[in-house]
């Protein structure tokens, strides 16, 4: 078979990144909508191997004369793409290319008192939410495995209701009241024990429901207002619960907005911009010389092969194990080995400014960093700093000292507004929304708060073991380690009863000493 070359030369430079791929016929029609984790090898498949394929797959790719490329930050942001897409334009081999098996759904049922969440075929029971359909399970599955680590719920099938008794009044039944395997994996608050109220555990059921309406942004939003509001009231270790699954949640969430900005993003006409072409258009809008890292009153912006951008950020809770991150993204693409992380030394209280500004000062000191450290003798192009005019300001300050000439920018969460300083003013610079320099800018902001946030954590789970669990007399490595592996934490030791600390740790008297020293 011999497919037209603008064909394969598109194949050949297709991202490597998960996102959909569109087929289109000679007429420019759409045959088939895919998604995959790595574009490249997935549309390379059907090509390469053209004459194992399936004859139905081969009708199909036959006809191909186009393809185009659409990249998103993750699996499941490719998914919920796939699904919307095929939902509004019903590509013709979409419908036929279907097994005998449906697509599936995520339905969470209406009329049990503790709702259950499942993946299901058809749509057989009416009152229920349904979210999908979503031809691929997997990715659905994954994303339930990490959402139920941040909002618990249960799947057994145990009978849990209120039932009226004589008296008129509700009362609490269930068919087993010993919590299972998931309540100690921090999976399920055990509705079963009673010790949950509904309301309480249907939150964590509509908040997964927000996270599958695209409605992310007000679960965190919520989330950020309840973490105050306890650090207000001095109940720090709840903030900090919160503050956890705030982090959690913000990592998978990916920037979720994709439908909204489908139409404005997906499908325009024009060629799709590269990567570099991304850092070119991000260039032209902050007016900065791509030749030599520095300001430029130029109209003519020229991209130069190696341009870096270096992105920061903090992550603490209330200053505690606070740590600093450095993504380092060459010509669009992460540069993880550039990537390093800073365990914050000099302030222990909830200061963002000051620990920015040690993080800078020892990332651009006189003498070039750790002489171990040779990437950081190689000075940015661009840096991006996680925060608003405030953090902005405080690397300027370093930058004034060292005398470093670097364009710096501030990406403020609220609308994802840039802000520049420049002409003893601060100028805001707002990307147009669905553009791909908007995406980019995302990306690299999202990946420095993953990295920073997976150390902070680290840091955060080695104190509060050694202060905790490692005071206690008869605990080591590795009874600790079985602790941690069976709990999950030290406040769900805390809670578990003696037979079941017992069934971990086998010396009574280690046990008796870890719910004396635990309470």
């Amino acid at each position: 078979m011999q497919f037209p070359e603008t064909l394969l030369n598109k194949i050949k430079t297709a991202p490597k990144s998960p996102g959909c791929y569109i087929y289109r016929n000679k007429k420019a029609k759409i045959l088939y909508i895919g998604k995959a984790v790595n574009i490249k090898n997935r549309v390379n498949s059907y090509f390469s191997n053209f004459k194992q394929l399936d004859p139905k797959i081969a009708l199909m790719i036959a006809q191909v004369k186009d393809v185009e490329f659409i990249t998103t930050d993750s699996e499941l942001e490719a998914l919920i793409l796939e699904t919307n897409l095929i939902k509004k334009y019903q590509p013709k081999y979409n419908r036929m290319m279907k097994d005998d098996k449906n697509y599936s759904w995520l339905m969470i049922s209406k009329r049990e008192d503790f709702p259950r969440i499942y993946l299901v075929r058809d749509k057989k029971i009416k009152s229920a939410d349904y979210f999908g359909p979503y031809a691929d399970r997997r990715p659905i599955q994954r994303a339930l495995k990490q959402l139920r680590k941040i909002f618990p719920y249960r799947s057994c099938n145990r009978e849990i209701r209120f039932i009226r008794g004589n008296d008129g009044k509700l009362k609490f039944y269930s068919s087993d009241k010993k919590p299972c395997l998931y309540f100690h994996l921090n999976l399920c608050d055990a509705p079963c024990t009673g010790d949950i109220s509904k309301q309480t555990y249907r939150k964590n059921v509509n908040n997964i429901k927000h996270y599958f309406r695209n409605r992310k942004f007000k679960i965190i939003e919520t989330l950020e207002k309840e973490m105050k509001n306890c650090a207000e009231r001095k109940k720090f270790e709840n903030a900090a619960i919160i503050r956890n699954k705030l982090e959690d949640l913000k990592y998978i969430a990916q920037r979720m907005e994709i439908e909204k900005d489908m139409d404005e993003f997906v499908f325009n006409e024009n060629k799709k911009l590269s990567q570099a072409e991304a850092v070119k258009n991000l260039i032209e809008k902050l007016k900065i010389s791509a030749q030599s890292g520095s300001a430029s009153g130029r109209d003519d912006y020229t991209f130069k092969k190696g341009f870096r951008i270096e992105c920061y950020d903090i992550s603490n809770i209330s200053g505690k194990s606070a740590t600093g991150s450095m993504v380092v993204f060459v010509d669009g693409k992460p540069d993880k080995a550039s990537y390093r992380k800073f365990k914050i030394k000099t302030k222990t209280g909830p200061d963002d400014f000051a620990m920015l500004k040690e993080v800078f000062e020892r990332r651009f000191k006189p003498s070039g960093g750790k002489k171990s450290d040779k990437s950081f003798n190689t000075y940015p192009d661009l840096v991006i700093v996680d925060g608003g005019k405030g953090q902005l300001s405080s690397v300027l300050q370093i930058f004034k000292k060292q005398e470093i000439e670097i364009p710096v920018v501030g990406l403020a969460k609220k609308e994802e507004m840039l802000f520049k300083f420049e002409n003893r003013n601060f100028r805001s610079i707002k990307l147009p929304r669905g553009s791909k320099e908007f995406f980019l800018v995302q990306r690299i902001r999202d990946e420095a708060h993953r990295f920073a946030i997976k150390y902070h954590r680290i840091l955060r789970s080695k104190k509060q073991v050694k202060s905790v669990l490692d005071e206690i007399p008869g605990i080591g490595k590795v009874v600790r380690r079985k602790l941690l592996k069976a709990f999950g934490s030290a406040e769900n030791i805390r809670k578990a009863k003696l037979d079941e600390l017992q069934s971990v740790v086998k010396n009574r008297k280690t046990v008796e000493n870890i719910k004396k020293l635990l309470k």
